[in-house]
């Protein structure tokens, strides 16, 4: 197992969290099509792990499922972003009113994060800025 895998947390969320970084770095564009047993065998795990953080990632809308094909990643609509973009903004300015009294844990704050993420993921790097990124081709 990899070592920058060996956390405290559970394997699965280790590797969810692995998975967000490279999604929100645009390592795989949207709408690529994720293999369960490529990804175990590059982090040396089994695929029970890598599947539960597909699940993870999906529930966070990063993912989309697709039954008896897997998972891609997600393709915001327009509506989508935009409503991410409206909360992303309020929230954050939600948060900053509240001077530091929250938890990092907090509702707000898990909530601004998954705006966030929305966001980042619709947006290619090096494009025009509010621009949804193109759909990947799938061969």
């Amino acid at each position: 197992m990899s070592d920058s895998l060996r956390r405290p947390r559970s394997l699965c969320m280790a590797i969810a969290e692995k998975l967000r970084q490279r999604i929100l770095a645009h390592e795989w564009v949207q709408g690529t099509s994720l293999n369960e047993a490529d990804i175990a065998r590059g982090y040396g795990v089994n695929r029970a792990p890598v599947r539960e953080a597909l699940k993870l990632l999906c529930h966070d809308g990063l993912l989309q499922a697709h039954p008896h094909h897997g998972m891609t990643v997600a393709v915001p609509s327009a509506a989508q972003l935009r409503e991410a973009q409206a909360l992303q903004q309020w929230l954050g300015r939600f948060v900053r009113e509240q001077g530091g009294g929250l938890p990092d844990n907090s509702l707000a704050h898990a909530m601004l994060r998954m705006a966030e993420q929305r966001v980042c993921l619709s947006h290619v790097p090096g494009a025009a800025a509010g621009w949804p990124a193109q759909r990947a081709r799938v061969a």
